[in-house]
């Protein structure tokens, strides 16, 4: 099983994360037409604009990494500077995708050593 952050690309990484403790299943994949307006008139007709293209996001939820871990994943972050540089996301499926990292990095203590966060990808359109 696969599963890691590369960046700038796996083939040839700068910096890379592959976690110890693989994301809580299941793992959120939500595809999504955000920018879209829409109304119904008083006799009932419904006028939608499309303004915005397919967006696809990844979230996964970690439980109780190391704290080797987490530091990993906060160099990764640091480095990638949240999402202002794309990088490769690979899958459990080995499949890789173009993301950016679009959440704040929030590992919180849970447990002595332990920590828990949660990580928002969007995928970069093709």
């Amino acid at each position: 099983m696969s599963f890691g952050f590369y960046y700038p690309t796996k083939a040839a990484p700068t910096v890379q994360w592959v976690p110890a403790t693989l994301p809580e299943y299941p793992a959120g994949e939500v595809l999504d037409y955000p920018e879209q307006i829409n109304a119904t008139t008083a006799g009932g007709t419904l006028y939608v604009q499309e303004k915005g293209s397919l967006r696809q996001t990844f979230q996964f939820n970690f439980a109780r990494v190391s704290k080797s871990d987490r530091d990993s994943a906060q160099i990764f972050f640091d480095t990638i500077k949240k999402s202002f540089s794309p990088f490769e996301f690979e899958d459990l499926n080995a499949n890789l995708h173009t993301v950016r990292w679009m959440n704040v990095f929030n590992f919180q203590l849970v447990l002595f050593g332990k920590y828990s966060g949660s990580i928002d990808l969007r995928k970069q359109p093709v």
